[in-house]
């Protein structure tokens, strides 16, 4: 066929090929595991950075009421977020960035069962850098916010979607956030001592870690204490104990006395405090009148175990409610 002399065709403007691509950067990419290795290493740098200047002392945990100021700017801040969709609130509230958060504390978990977690007997480098007290080290800290962070931007995302699965989805989202705070913001307002009991003697006042007096509101008098050992046999030796109690007696102001029995493994709940044997000295008869006696309150436990309660409740109600979609609608 001859050739045409008409017009030459115009090339489709939304050709890619005649357009060079645009060029991007490692933060215009796509979001996903690769920056939350970046931003989670960069707090844990930060977290240590924080421990050197501070000398390796650790971040003293806020308390009442100073953590519930803080609980209640974290919460509006959150809810402030989960208000925006962009990139960087989704890339916050996606598993990429909780599954590198969680591998972050895994290490830093593994890191405290490795190096003493004892000021006495670690080296300068590790007590500088606060590994050992990583618990409660600023690292440790920084990432449980960011953990808490993605659990809550999560949870309110999804608490927004109709539908019976979305709700019970949330409700475990929450039971865990719940959880989580509460062991957070909660422990500066754990109390924790030591006192000695001698036998027919009363005793309420405790101390604690660094030597701090407090006392309980109740005392206590140990009336008996006593110790089973095991039978002497094949590859048993002599005096090793099996068991070994403390009877007291509970004093009030209210002139009310009541007998307990404080057991290894079985400790006393008493008005909020937990009450734990932990040691005792042996005579050179073989018998003793004193033992040692741990005391604990931790006013935020029931707000710990209302958390896991929720989240058992959604993981149950999502296994059984397994048919309906996020629309709440049954699956034809």
């Amino acid at each position: 066929m001859p050739p045409s002399f008409g017009s030459p065709e115009k090339p489709d403007s939304g050709s890619t090929a005649d357009h060079p691509k645009a060029k991007t950067s490692f933060w215009t990419d796509e979001l996903g595991y690769l920056h939350a290795v970046v931003a989670i290493v960069g707090t844990m740098m930060v977290g240590w950075a924080i421990e050197f200047f501070l000398g390796g002392k650790g971040v003293t945990p806020p308390s009442w009421p100073v953590n519930i100021l803080f609980l209640g700017f974290f919460c509006s801040w959150l809810i402030l977020l989960s208000r925006f969709e962009n990139r960087l609130i989704a890339w916050l509230a996606g598993v990429p960035f909780a599954i590198i958060c969680l591998v972050g504390l895994i290490i830093l978990g593994a890191i405290g069962g490795i190096f003493p977690q004892d000021p006495t007997t670690a080296p300068s480098w590790i007590r500088i850098l606060g590994m050992d007290h990583v618990f409660r080290g600023a690292p440790f800290l920084l990432l449980i916010l960011l953990l808490l962070t993605n659990l809550g931007l999560t949870t309110l995302q999804k608490v927004r979607q109709l539908g019976r699965k979305a709700w019970f989805f949330s409700l475990n989202h929450l039971g865990i956030w719940i959880t989580l705070a509460a062991g957070f913001f909660g422990t500066g307002d754990i109390t924790r001592g030591r006192t000695i009991l001698r036998e027919g003697q009363a005793e309420a006042m405790i101390v604690d870690g660094k030597g701090n007096h407090g006392f309980l509101p109740f005392g206590l008098l140990l009336s008996r204490f006593f110790v089973e050992t095991y039978p002497e046999g094949p590859g048993i030796q002599r005096g090793i104990a099996k068991r070994f109690v403390a009877e007291v007696t509970v004093l009030r102001k209210s002139q009310v006395r009541e007998t307990a029995v404080i057991e290894v493994n079985r400790p006393l709940h008493l008005d909020g405090w937990d009450l734990y044997l932990t040691n005792y000295e042996l005579s050179d008869s073989g018998t003793t009148d004193q033992c040692l006696v741990e005391a604990v309150r931790d006013p935020w436990l029931p707000i710990v175990y209302a958390g896991i309660f929720l989240w058992l409740f959604g993981a149950v109600a999502m296994l059984f409610r397994c048919p309906f979609d996020q629309k709440g609608e049954n699956k034809s």
